[in-house]
């Protein structure tokens, strides 16, 4: 579902250089396991012989996380933090006087239960996991998704046809209601065990750390009455009143989906947002990136490694030579790599492509195995290759932060062809231009294809399922040499060229496609190459494979 963003002004020039050394640096994240290969032989460089990518910084001394949510800290709209044990989310079931019959005790029960559940709970009621359960596995425990279910129906006084102002206007209602039914005797309808307001501000910023908004109208796609996370213009509040920031919307229908009326499959998605990740489908409808095959993508799985390190919750190794690498399957263990791009800065903010083992285990093992609604998951163990553009900007979108993204607001892109140019999302988008003339539009987070088909990819179709095929099997070999087919199709210059390669340098009249102007680093390419040595079941992980990386390949 579309996640609503602050405009921002674009400016008119950027500067960038791909030059420079890779200097990668120690995180405390995790990292991929150590190299156990035996067959063939191998005595080159291995797992423990690369340092990790950076999850903090450090300035004045002070030690600071660098995450998604670090960037919306820094314009002044903070999400909930990916790394709290102590988040206290306000969840909401919010009401309406012609809804009465949704509005029930057993409706409210079935929201905590999927809310805030264990395993055990809410799998004895036949559902999978809750938000709870879900983000407390996928972060390996760094984040505790926790709160409160308010234990009744916040009813707003008029009907659905009088209420306008979607998911805003909710929470702010629900924030009033809250502060009046905890000043009465007893604290009202919330029960004499309520908790003050400021209760639900665990990291004292004078927001709450999140209202989830579960309303009891019915959901109608291309209205307000749908699912979204989006956030206020509030400045901070007090301590003991804190203001409304980050909140999520969405009807109780979504319950409905699947699991016998257990299923948060969309609140897990949503919520995600609420972290500060994007959506990696195409708002625009025109292209797949991930072939579906992503909890941001068509709600499905587990969060990818790119999601999870841009969070915090891995810090993949930086494999910048001649290797092999041992990898376990990410979902359990936070185990990938990346290559990076020249000049790399060590974060998740930069361009790299990200190595991963994909396999039917731990939270991906029931949706790979069955699907969810209309998406096939990866049933089968393999190599997934992404190409990741997260490139950080300040107060210009042109102008990448090439050695400080810890200042940054955004990243430059999303995943939707051509960007977003109109709705509340940063209007920007960028392209580079290959030998044909034609533009290719720079995704954010896209698939390196094992198999390819000319007909079918998700370059040409925004109903493309990534599939077993898409992964890279024992013995498979990938680069990108000029003119394979890799380069030609999946990376926008249509060549082995880095994004950025590019650095533009004017715009004659304003930010259209004709005005660009810009330079090109031809120096600027990948020259690794990668073989899949194995993949193979293991007995302590499921999975283990190995692969090997060269380095200056050509």
């Amino acid at each position: 579902m579309k996640k609503h963003l602050i405009m921002l002004p674009l400016l008119a020039l950027a500067l960038t250089s791909c030059g420079g050394n890779n200097n990668p640096s120690t995180s405390g994240g995790d990292s991929s396991s150590s190299s156990s290969s035996s067959e063939p032989a191998w005595t080159g460089k291995t797992n423990a012989d690369f340092e990790k990518a950076k999850t903090t910084y450090t300035k004045g001394g002070v030690e600071y996380q660098l995450n998604r949510n670090s960037l919306y800290k820094n314009q002044d709209a903070p999400h909930l933090d990916p790394m709290s044990k102590e988040s206290h989310v306000m969840v909401v079931p919010f009401g309406f006087t012609d809804r009465t019959a949704v509005q029930t005790q057993a409706n409210i029960d079935r929201i905590q239960k999927c809310f805030m559940g264990t395993t055990e709970e809410i799998r004895a009621v036949g559902g999978w996991e809750s938000l709870a359960s879900f983000y407390n596995k996928s972060s390996y425990g760094k984040t505790k998704f926790g709160g409160q279910v308010l234990p009744t129906w916040c009813v707003y006084e008029g009907t659905t046809t009088q209420f306008n102002g979607g998911g805003v206007k909710a929470a702010e209602y629900a924030k009033t209601w809250y502060e009046a039914e905890y000043a009465k005797a007893n604290h009202g309808a919330l029960g004499a065990d309520a908790h003050p307001i400021s209760w639900f501000d665990a990291d004292n910023d004078g927001f709450l750390d999140l209202v989830w908004v579960v309303y009891s109208a019915k959901t109608v796609q291309g209205t307000d009455w749908w699912a979204y996370v989006t956030y206020t213009t509030n400045k901070k509040g007090t301590a003991t009143s804190p203001n409304v920031k980050t909140l999520g919307w969405a009807s109780i229908d979504w319950l409905d989906k699947g699991f016998g009326g257990y299923d948060p499959h969309t609140f897990i998605h949503e919520t995600g947002h609420t972290f500060g990740l994007d959506d990696y489908y195409d708002y625009n409808g025109a292209w797949a990136p991930m072939g579906g095959v992503d909890f941001m993508d068509h709600n499905l799985g587990d969060h990818s490694m790119y999601s999870k390190f841009s969070l915090g919750w891995t810090a993949p190794l930086i494999v910048n030579d001649t290797a092999r690498i041992t990898l376990h399957p990410g979902t359990t263990t936070g185990d990938c790599f990346l290559l990076p791009s020249p000049g790399y800065n060590g974060t998740a903010f930069d361009e790299y492509m990200m190595v991963e083992l994909m396999a039917p285990v731990g939270l991906a093992e029931q949706d790979y195995k069955n699907g969810y609604e209309s998406t096939a998951g990866f049933s089968e163990p393999g190599i997934r290759i992404t190409h990741v553009d997260a490139r950080a900007y300040s107060n210009d979108p042109n102008k990448p932060l090439t050695t400080n993204p810890e200042d940054g607001i955004d990243v430059r892109f999303d995943n939707s062809k051509g960007g977003r140019a109109s709705g509340s999302y940063h209007a920007y988008h960028d392209w580079m231009t290959r030998e044909d003339g034609s533009k290719f539009y720079c995704p954010e987070f896209s698939l390196m294809e094992s198999s390819f088909s000319e007909a079918t990819n998700w370059t040409t179709s925004n109903t493309y399922n990534a599939s077993n095929k898409t992964l890279f099997k024992k013995n498979a070999r990938f680069n990108l040499k000029p003119n394979d087919v890799w380069a030609k199709n999946f990376m926008p210059s249509g060549t082995n060229l880095w994004n950025k390669a590019k650095t533009i340098t004017s715009w004659t009249n304003t930010q259209k496609d004709d005005t660009q102007k810009s330079t090109i680093d031809e120096t600027c390419t990948f020259n690794y190459s990668l073989k899949v040595i194995s993949v193979e079941p293991n007995a302590e992980y499921g999975y283990e494979a190995v692969v090997e990386v060269t380095a200056n390949a050509y």
